[in-house]
């Protein structure tokens, strides 16, 4: 989808759906829009974001409705969350039960926490199931393939996503964070300080915040991140911040240069559904505006070129680290000598299977970055 953000009549559908999901997200009575909105780019914008499930139910208070046509395919698809969310929580349970009874110690994290905030929980969308286990994760790896999940292809060694028709995903996590991540070694000993009934075992709300925090800069700081995470945070800090002990996690974000950051995604958060502002966007708002949930591959290279020149990039694109190539070819972890040809390896799938990906980001990194 092409934003335009100096393009006024796009903004003004943009702040306008911004103001619909505010209302969702407080539980307040959405404002009728005082000109006509472009719904077609609203149902565009909103999808782009996952939000279009979250907005409808909005949209079904208004008087100024979409078409028929579109309204339908917007009440199916926010119907088909509702559906989607159900199976999801019926699966889990059923994985969870089976945990239980074979004794493998987990954690739940991401997405199934945080919808737990939302007026209704349906209204997070969620593409996956992230499971955190504790030391037994083959054993739960094969638990699921003997119950109809197959291994997805090209996954890394720390998460193992695994898929079962029509639409689960699970990923099974041996740690929060890969091998290369400078955050990896502030949750290694996560499940010692977490709650634990059984062998179900819950972050403290401390570290599930500085958690969150911390995932979502991984997404901001690499392709971008969008209005969803923000939603996130805003009720993250709306229903937890204020039972917290506010000192240890400024503390611990601070350590983990972060705590800057954690302030502007409040702030912005606050600004857009609290305050319900959306006048000055500055350069961060623009962003997230314009990422879409996963971002853009357009602002990974902008966000890696602004701390190394255009040939540092390539190089590091050609040659990525060591924890790197570990965590892409797990096999290289007992057969550390074979680097040098994984290398090659890597290259060579890449031309012969992501040419016109190589050629666009080619393309975006002569517009962008140093020299």
């Amino acid at each position: 989808m092409d934003i335009s953000l100096d393009n006024e009549k796009q903004m003004n559908n943009i702040r306008f759906t911004l103001s619909l999901l505010s209302s969702v997200i407080n539980e307040t009575e959405p404002k009728e829009p005082d000109f006509q909105p472009v719904w077609d780019f609203i149902f565009a914008f909103t999808k782009l974001h996952k939000v279009d499930n979250t907005v409808f139910y909005a949209i079904e208070k208004l008087n100024n409705k979409p078409e028929p046509t579109l309204y339908k395919k917007w009440m199916d698809a926010r119907n088909k969350c509702i559906h989607r969310n159900m199976i999801q929580r019926q699966e889990f349970a059923s994985i969870c039960a089976t945990f239980e009874e074979k004794g493998i110690e987990y954690m739940p994290v991401k997405g199934f926490a945080v919808s737990e905030l939302y007026p209704k929980e349906d209204m997070r969308y969620m593409g996956d199931l992230d499971i955190l286990i504790k030391d037994r994760r083959e054993e739960a790896i094969n638990i699921l393939l003997n119950n109809g999940y197959s291994v997805k292809e090209k996954c890394i060694d720390y998460d193992k996503p695994l898929i079962k028709p029509p639409f689960m995903l699970v990923e099974l996590h041996n740690n929060l964070f890969p091998l290369y991540s400078p955050y990896r070694p502030f949750f290694d000993n996560i499940f010692l300080k977490s709650t634990k009934i059984n062998c179900y075992h819950k972050m403290s709300p401390e570290d599930f915040y500085i958690y969150e925090t911390v995932h979502f800069y991984k997404h901001y700081s690499g392709s971008g991140a969008g209005i969803r995470n923000i939603i996130d945070f805003y009720l993250i800090n709306k229903t937890l911040l204020h039972k917290l002990n506010e000192e240890r996690i400024n503390n611990e974000l601070t350590k983990l240069e972060l705590y800057d950051f954690s302030r502007t995604i409040a702030k912005m958060a606050d600004k857009w559904f609290k305050s319900n502002d959306y006048r000055d966007f500055c350069d961060d708002e623009l962003m997230v505006l314009s990422s879409g949930l996963y971002g853009t591959k357009k602002q990974r290279i902008q966000n890696l070129t602004k701390t190394q020149t255009k040939s540092k990039y390539l190089f590091s694109r050609l040659f990525p680290s060591k924890e790197t190539m570990y965590e892409v070819f797990p096999k290289l972890q007992k057969h550390p000598a074979l680097l040098p040809f994984y290398y090659v390896f890597k290259l060579f799938r890449g031309l012969l299977t992501k040419k016109t990906a190589i050629k666009n980001e080619i393309r975006i990194l002569k517009k962008n970055g140093n020299k």
